[in-house]
């Protein structure tokens, strides 16, 4: 019999807010919103930041870990310009510029030779809320691997297309709103799930995923 060592995993979870300059989240060329950093518009993680996966037994291995819930956001966007203020929200990894771009970052040296370092496409991330409209609400998605292009979407870039809140009927709502009056459309819900089986070599590994509330023209 193989005796599995422990893996930890540990996932960061950061917020970029409306107007940030940090990259894939550039910042806007209009001003239709409020700033949710010198303005009126908020985004809030009402969760803690940090979630730990901990692989210490075979049953961990087989059934992989599935942390329900570990983050919520809530969004509360304020117009400025009537009529104009539309958003996009997204998610993209980062691993601290370790390489290869993709793997995690290792944080403790492997206590043994065999068996792989995690890669970025291990961790597998669903988002959803009572009206379902986040893009691919309520399904688990990983990254490309890739830590370039690790981006997902949340609500898209609708292309001049604003939705308002109010149907509650899966429509990606991106104009004006708040968690305060329409709770089930500015709350996201989002859920993590790691499936390792044998093969990941043991130690300590970090990633980080951001979330990013950005304003598009």
């Amino acid at each position: 019999m193989k005796f599995y060592g422990k893996i930890i995993l540990l996932l960061i979870v950061n917020l970029l807010a409306v107007n940030t300059f940090s990259q894939p989240c550039s910042n806007p060329t209009t001003s239709n919103c409020a700033d949710a950093i010198a303005g009126t518009s908020k985004f809030l993680m009402s969760t803690p930041g940090n979630v730990n996966f901990t692989f210490d037994d075979m049953q961990k291995y087989v059934s992989g870990i599935t942390n329900s819930g570990s983050t919520q956001l809530r969004l509360k966007v304020d117009e400025i310009i009537a009529g104009n203020c539309k958003w996009k929200l997204m998610m993209y990894i980062d691993n601290n510029g370790y390489l290869p771009t993709n793997e995690w970052e290792q944080v403790i040296t492997p206590y043994g030779l065999s068996g792989n370092n995690p890669e970025l496409n291990l961790i597998q991330v669903k988002v959803y809320n009572g009206c379902g409209t986040p893009l691919s609400s309520g399904i688990f998605q990983t990254f490309t691997n890739n830590v370039n292009y690790d981006i997902l979407d949340i609500i898209p870039d609708l292309l001049g297309v604003r939705n308002m809140p109010g149907s509650c009927d899966g429509t990606n709502i991106n104009g004006p709103g708040s968690y305060l009056t329409n709770y089930n459309e500015y709350n996201f819900n989002i859920d993590y799930r790691i499936l390792p089986g044998y093969a990941l070599k043991s130690g300590v590994y970090q990633i980080k995923i951001n979330f990013c509330l950005v304003e598009v023209p």
